[in-house]
């Protein structure tokens, strides 16, 4: 059955395999863009008019993550368009690279507000139109949330982990409501390179990275191959979200590994 699907984040990066992979499957997808203030547009497929064959179902929505009055308006937009939204997709998994020291207050706000306030923001402009039809699916991707220490990526890691929570915790209050939520992650060195051009920022004391320098280069194991065509793996996790749609209501995995 044809869905309308909101994916987030889906017109840069690897999150636009998602996109393109649930347009092949024949589904309405709308995909977010960074800043709110233009019309809804067909994703870039290479053509003049957007309109290559197989991605014709795919659109573009503009909204400010950091806003909710934009994300409302957004979300209003699809619902005029659409007999509403049927799922939504979060693939905002921000990545950071430093010793924890080194990122300033402020900066940690921000990973936080990247990772975890603009969901909650889209949660709450786009549920109560799912309670109402007592149907309605979330996604969340993002990488491995395992428990334990995570050296000099610790606060993308953390805001993994407090999204995991959340989700989690959705997952159990929407089901009175016949809404699903799903909370996938995948391995990191799968998604490694595609991902350094999400995340949101560097480390702010260029200092205190200095003095960990010496312990950043004997003490990180880095994977020892990385797949030269990251593309890959993107359209494995495509394929699983997939697989996660066409489920039946009610029977979607709360956690699901790659």
């Amino acid at each position: 059955m044809t869905k309308t699907i909101f994916v987030t984040e889906g017109t840069d990066g690897w999150g636009e395999y998602i996109a393109r992979a649930l347009a092949d499957a024949g589904h309405t997808v709308y995909v977010g863009k960074g800043q709110a203030g233009t019309e809804s547009k067909p994703v870039d497929t290479g053509s003049d008019d957007g309109t290559e064959a197989g991605y014709k179902g795919l659109r573009t929505v503009a909204f400010e993550a950091v806003d909710q009055h934009s994300i409302a308006a957004a979300v209003r937009e699809i619902v005029d368009e659409t007999d509403g939204i049927d799922v939504v997709i979060y693939t905002a998994s921000p990545v950071t690279f430093g010793p924890a020291e080194s990122f300033t207050p402020y900066q940690l706000s921000q990973v936080y507000d990247i990772g975890v306030l603009s969901v909650q923001r889209i949660a709450r402009a786009v549920l109560p139109l799912m309670r109402e039809r007592r149907d309605g699916l979330l996604i969340w991707i993002g990488a491995s949330v395992d428990p334990g220490p995570a050296p000099f990526a610790g606060p993308g890691h953390a805001v993994r982990a407090a999204l995991h929570q959340l989700a989690t915790s959705y997952a159990t209050e929407l089901a009175a409501f016949g809404i699903d939520a799903t909370f996938l992650t995948y391995d990191p060195g799968h998604l490694l390179d595609t991902h350094a051009a999400s995340a949101p920022l560097q480390p702010g004391d260029s200092d205190t990275v200095q003095a960990y320098r010496q312990v950043i280069e004997h003490g990180l194991t880095l994977p020892a191959q990385q797949s030269p065509d990251p593309s890959v793996h993107a359209w494995k996790v495509a394929e699983c979200v997939i697989g996660i749609i066409d489920a039946p209501q009610g029977a979607r995995p709360a956690h699901v590994i790659l």
